[in-house]
This record gives C-alpha cells, structure tokens and sequence, in this order.
C-alpha cells in the first residue's frame, strides 16, 4: 500500500517542475521567434540590399530619360531658327549623349543587382519576381537605345538639311518617348507592389513573434505572483522589474529594457521581454519609414479595415488646397540634376509640412504643385476651410526661409520665387481610388478643378492666396479677407465670386485694413458703373500701397470701360481666358 508519505511532493520538485516546464516554453518560444525573426530579417534586407536600391536606379532612369528628352527636344527646336547656333547644338548633341549614357550606367547596375538579389535571394516568392522584374529591365534597356538611335538619326537628318524626313520621323520619336516613360511607370508599380508585399510579410512574422513573447510574458507574470509567497525574496525583485517594463511598454516607451541580473530562468524570461521590445522597435520604425509614402492616418485606418478614413468612397463636403511656386523653371534651368533634386525636395518638405500641421491630408506633388485636402473624418465637419487657410498663411510666412535655401543652394544673393494659392471648398468623393495594382486615397470632384484654377487666377491678379466663397463663409470667423471680383473661369458656366487671404482674424495693419476697406467701395462703384468714383478709389489703393496689383488691374479695367462702355446687361462678371 502506498502510504500518504510517499504521495508527498517536496515543494522544491513542484519548484524544479515548474521551472523545467517554463523553461520548456521559453525554448520553444525562442525557437519560433528566431524562425519569424530570421524571415523578418531576411525581407528587411531584401528591402534594404536590393528593392530599395534598385527602385532608385530606376528612379535615376527615369530623370536622366526626361532630361535626354529635353536636349533632343532642344535640338530640335535649334534647327528651327536662323542663324544656326551649330555650337550651341553640339553643345546639346554632348548633353543628350552624357544623359544616355547615364542611362545605360544606371541601368547596367540595375539588371545585375537583379541578377544579384535572384541568386541569393532565400525566399523562393521574392527569387520568382526578381526573375520576372529582369526582363522589363532589358526591354527598357533596349527601348532606350532604340529611342536613343532614332533621335541620333532625327539629329543627322537635320545636320544634312533634310527636314521634310526629320519632320516625319519627329511624331515617332515622341511616341517611342511615351511609350518609353510608360515602361519606367510600370516597372515603378512593380517594384512599389513587391515593396508593400514584402514589408507586409515582414510585419506577418513579426507580429506572430509578438503574440508568443506577449503569451510569455503575461504567464511568466502570473508565475512570479504565484510563487512569490514561496520562493526568496531575491525573485520578487526581478519579477517586479519585469512588470514594470510590461508597463512601460503598454503605455509607448519602446526604450524600456529589463536588466538581467540572473542566469536561471527569470534571467532567460527577462532576454526573451528584451528581444520583444527590439522587435517593437523595429515595427514602429518600419510604420516611420512608411508613413513617409502615405499618410498615417490613412494607413493605420486601412490596417484597422474598421473607424477611420472611409476608403471605400463617400461623397461630404472638404476642402481642397493647390499651391505652387512661380517662376520655378527659370531656375531649374540653371541647376544640375543634383542640385534640381536638392532645391525640390527642399521646396517641398519646408511648404508641405504646414499641411500636415494643421491636420491636413498631402494628396500629391505634381511637379512643384502641392494637393492637399481637409475634411472628416481627419478635421470636424466646420473647421477644414480654417485650416486650409491658416495653412496658406503658414506657407507664405515660410517664404523667406524658402528664398534664403534656395540662394544658398543656387548661389545667388535673392531668388526671385513666389507663391500661387488656390483654396476652394463644396462636394467631394473621398475614398481609396486608382487601378487594381496602386491606389490612392484622394478627392474628386469639381471643387478640384475650381481649387487649381484659383491658382492659376491668383498669379493673374498678382495675389498669393485665393478662396472661393465657399471656404470664405466656412472660415469667415476666423480670416481677414477682401473680396476680389465676380469671374467665370475657363471650364465653368456659373460666376465664382472669389477673395484675397490678407491673414488671420484682426490681425490687420491699419494701412492693410485701409486698403481693404477703400477696395471695397472701389469695387462697389465699379459694379454700379460709377467709373469716376471706381477709379478714385483704386487710385487711393496705390497711395497706400503702391504695389497692390489688384487695384492697378482695376485701374486698367476703369479705362478700358469708359473708352468702350459696356451694354445694358452687363452683369459686372469677369470672364477669364486662361486656366
């Protein structure tokens, strides 16, 4: 018979039981972590060694193509005026060559860093589309020298005299360019879908590692808090330390760490926690570097697939912004292609940050053209208009700092740069559009086109910033403004009456709030036909300031009016010509 006696465990066995089991789960945790952790790494080095560079030699095809372009476009255009500049050709014959070349370089290293990520590629999926991705590289490669060829041909033809064939040959030369820069747009979608499929794998491993050290770290809690009235006071300390970095953790601090201050197996738990937290790190440095690429928000509501941005479509009311800077091709010019680069993104980091500050969503660069939208569910349904226009303001306060880093960059003491402002507000689609291989979350809708014809309106009127009357109503408490003129832009049937952003709400000068004034009673007597006060008016606008384009453009307007009256049912609506 077995006696009671014998059925007794001795606590340190129950101890050494649990011990073993825990460290059991640790190992295999480990074991599992390591796999998933090797896969993140391998496609974190995939993105780093190979996609990543390679999608920049794409992307320097692609400059240098446009610039090639752009010298044989000046050749051809040199051969249509007399005298022939015969140096000022060869000197862009030269060009276009060192630009071709370039080409051929960039993509040479292209095609054997894909000959280089296929061969130690580990992952069969990734090995596949590099072996896919090689032969569109060499079809570019001998698209270019087929584009290149027949532009040399153009260029001996013209040499030789013979336009009527140049001229004939011009119209496929400029279809071979499209279809050309269609090539580097398509192998720009290819490698923008196998970086989001790998990051996207990437963060599948990582996440399955998280989930384990989470399940081991919440046991390995229970376990101390258990045995803790048992066992020495010596591992209540560790334990306790352990809870505090779990903490931390929760609440964002990734830079928590747990010391390890033992070799059994609260020291293994306490590695393991550490491991998670580097893990952590890495996740929130991948959502960083690709929140560089689309906004944030817009991301973080297509992970959740639940509240957020309605990305599947919807139609409200928003707000949309287009800004640009005036006069920008002067300048580029003169640069080199590096310093082109430079100036931009200089340009467009320093004048789209307001956008986001103020809550803004930046919807695309185009050129540089800045689109930017507000509108729930990222602002409240009142406020968007304000931001947009507290944002416009935050761009031209930034426009000196812009001067400055452009004449360092450029050399030169001034930079005679500028800023178009085009603000409207009225419905919008809003959801995640494009084609079945890249999509986009953006807005789309009449008020677009109003919002970039406004920026082209305001450099007519030789202003900064104009609004559409919509976004003034919306923003009327918060604005100073002044109102413009009635038009009727290019591609609209109805009148908008638009107005000039001066600042925020009284922020005015006296002479500012003068001038405005005075404006007014100008435009009024203007619209009733009282030319002799209009122009009084306007006249007393220049006193105050001497350089406020919208009334010299009245002045001109008065005078053109009296010497040809307008008919009786002239309704005071300006009709613009330009978009």
């Amino acid at each position: 018979m077995v006696t009671q006696k014998q059925l007794r465990i001795s606590i340190g066995i129950k101890i050494f039981g649990i011990a073993t089991s825990m460290l059991g789960l640790m190992l295999l945790v480990v074991s599992v972590s390591s796999n998933r952790l090797r896969k993140v790494n391998q496609e974190i080095a995939g993105l780093a060694n190979y996609t990543i560079p390679i999608t920049n030699f794409v992307a320097k095809v692609n400059v240098h193509t446009l610039e090639q372009e752009r010298h044989s476009e000046r050749i051809l255009k040199l051969y249509e005026v007399e005298p022939l500049d015969l140096e000022l050709i060869e000197q862009e014959r030269q060009l276009f060559e060192q630009r071709g070349d370039r080409v051929d370089e960039d993509l040479v290293q292209a095609i054997q860093l894909v000959d280089q990520a296929t061969t130690e590629a580990q992952i069969a999926a990734n090995r596949q589309k590099w072996t896919q991705i090689k032969p569109i590289l060499e079809q570019i490669e001998a698209d270019h020298q087929q584009f290149h060829d027949h532009a040399v041909a153009i260029f001996e033809l013209l040499a030789a005299s013979q336009f009527k064939e140049a001229r004939q040959l011009e119209a496929e030369l400029s279809t071979e360019a499209d279809g050309f820069n269609q090539e580097i747009a398509d192998i720009f979608l290819e490698l923008e879908q196998f970086t989001v499929k790998s990051a996207g794998a990437a963060e599948e491993h990582q996440q399955t590692v998280q989930n384990l050290n989470r399940v081991v770290a919440t046991f390995a809690t229970g376990f101390g808090l258990l045995s803790a009235s048992v066992v020495t006071a010596g591992l209540v300390k560790p334990v306790r330390r352990l809870t505090r970095s779990t903490q931390a953790i929760h609440q964002g601090n990734l830079d928590a760490q747990v010391e390890v201050t033992t070799g059994d197996e609260i020291g293994f738990l306490a590695r393991s926690f550490n491991t998670m937290v580097d893990e952590l790190r890495l996740k929130k440095k991948l959502e960083d570097t690709f929140g560089k690429y689309v906004d944030p928000r817009v991301v973080k509501s297509l992970m959740a697939k639940s509240e957020g941005a309605h990305t599947e479509g919807e139609r409200q009311v928003m707000t949309v912004f287009f800004s640009d800077i005036d006069d920008f091709s002067a300048i580029a010019n003169t640069l080199t292609p590096d310093e082109l680069v430079q100036v931009t993104n200089q340009y467009l980091t320093l004048m789209s940050a307001p956008i986001s500050d103020y809550s803004g969503v930046i919807d695309k660069f185009i050129r540089t053209m800045i689109m930017g939208f507000w509108g729930p569910p990222f602002t409240d349904e009142t406020n968007h208009a304000q931001l947009a226009c507290y944002t416009a303001l935050e761009q031209i306060a930034r426009l000196e700092q812009l001067r400055q880093l452009m004449a360092e960059t450029v050399g030169k003491t001034e930079s005679p740069v500028n800023l178009h402002i085009g603000i409207a507000t009225g419905a919008l689609v809003v959801g995640n559009m494009g084609s079945t291989a890249a999509k986009s979350y953006t807005v789309m809708g009449d008020t677009v086109n109003t919002a970039s014809r406004l920026k082209g309106v305001s450099k007519q009127y030789g202003t900064q910033v104009i609004l559409s009357e919509e976004t003034y109503q919306m923003a009327a408490e918060a604005v100073e403004v002044r109102e413009l003129d009635l038009i009727q832009v290019v591609g609209k049937q109805e009148p908008v009456r638009v107005y000039e952003l001066l600042g925020r709400k009284g922020e005015l000068s006296p002479d500012a709030s003068a001038l405005r004034d005075t404006f007014e009673q100008g435009l009024t007597a203007y619209r009733q036909q009282n030319w002799e006060e209009a122009q009084q008016c306007f006249e007393e606008c220049l006193h105050l300031n001497a350089t406020d384009s919208p009334a010299n453009l009245y002045l001109q307007r008065v005078q053109t009016l009296q010497e040809n009256p307008p008919s009786q049912d002239w309704d005071g609506v300006w009709r613009l010509t330009k978009k």
